[in-house]
């Protein structure tokens, strides 16, 4: 599919994919708007994979290929409300992707006045959602509707995931598995409390796909804040913390890989978080869990990490 240009104006560029692939970016069918840009299908790509890792009704906000709000709800509509004010000011020229049917509820949410978004995608939409986002709000000629298909979008790759370098391609199994958290272990002798499990297994879902060093802090099955691609996990925390603010105070904080140093747990302690999920594996885990231990801060090992380059 021939695009307009890629990342900049002055690139060239368009979306291959093999003869016959269904699954994925691939098998999109688009409602309404514009076509779509060679940024607008990395968000994509991000925002969908992202929200298929959730089973309850979920929506992402995607900006430059990081989620800056997500959150899981009983509806739709009710996710899309909490994830949408996550950080407002991100959200603005955003791409949203929810994994259940788009309907009439969640579409008058993004009527109200200051809200854009690029692009909005489904497994479906609601023919009554679809009248309202195009016809309704002012930038309705702009917004594209796409539809993504279920199945498994690696089949027509051998299920691989490539990535162009100069010379050559990168190739690795996806990492689109789901967490099990029954594998997971309690690093602390302060248990998890039982208002907090949901929002662990929450939050180290949302932080696998956030660029790392990543750390994120949820309350309850919401993203409120995110440290992106630092390059010290400290620096991803101090950034994480500062956006989440005063919602730091009794949420958890999940980081995708390991903590190198106590400091990124003092920290966290110091800004009111509850309970901390992380991978484990460094050669000073001992110093981190007592930095935990001596915070009373319960700190749980999921033995698996979740960088994204």
């Amino acid at each position: 599919m021939p695009l307009r240009y890629g990342e900049n104006p002055h690139q060239p560029a368009a979306f291959y994919a093999p003869t016959g692939t269904h699954g994925g970016l691939a098998g999109l069918r688009q409602l309404s708007g514009k076509e779509l840009s060679y940024n607008n299908l990395a968000d994509l790509d991000a925002a969908v994979r992202l929200a298929a890792l959730v089973t309850d009704p979920t929506a992402i906000v995607v900006k430059h290929t990081n989620p800056c709000g997500a959150a899981a709800a009983d509806t739709v509509a009710a996710a899309l409300s909490t994830a949408m004010r996550a950080d407002p000011t991100s959200a603005f020229g955003s791409i949203v992707a929810v994994n259940h049917p788009f309907d009439v509820e969640a579409a008058e949410l993004l009527l109200a006045p200051g809200l854009f978004v690029e692009v909005i995608a489904a497994p479906s939409f609601d023919p009554k959602a679809v009248e309202l986002l195009t016809t309704k709000p002012t930038w309705r000629a702009s917004v594209r509707l796409v539809e993504i298909p279920p199945g498994n979008a690696w089949a027509a790759t051998a299920g691989l995931e490539l990535t162009s370098v100069a010379g050559g391609l990168l190739a690795q199994r996806p990492d689109d598995e789901v967490d099990d958290p029954t594998q997971w272990q309690l690093a602390t002798s302060t248990p998890v409390p039982a208002d907090q499990a949901a929002s662990l297994e929450f939050a180290f879902t949302m932080v696998r796909r956030l660029s790392s060093n990543a750390i994120c802090v949820c309350q309850g099955t919401s993203l409120v804040g995110a440290g992106i691609g630092q390059t010290s996990r400290v620096d991803a925390v101090r950034h994480a913390l500062e956006k989440a603010g005063e919602r730091a105070r009794g949420g958890v904080l999940a980081s995708d890989a390991f903590f190198p140093f106590p400091d990124s747990i003092e920290l966290a302690a110091a800004a009111g978080i509850a309970a901390i999920v992380q991978p484990g594996g460094s050669k000073r885990d001992p110093e981190v869990i007592a930095a935990a231990e001596a915070a009373g801060l319960p700190m749980v090992l999921t033995g698996r990490r979740h960088f994204r380059h």
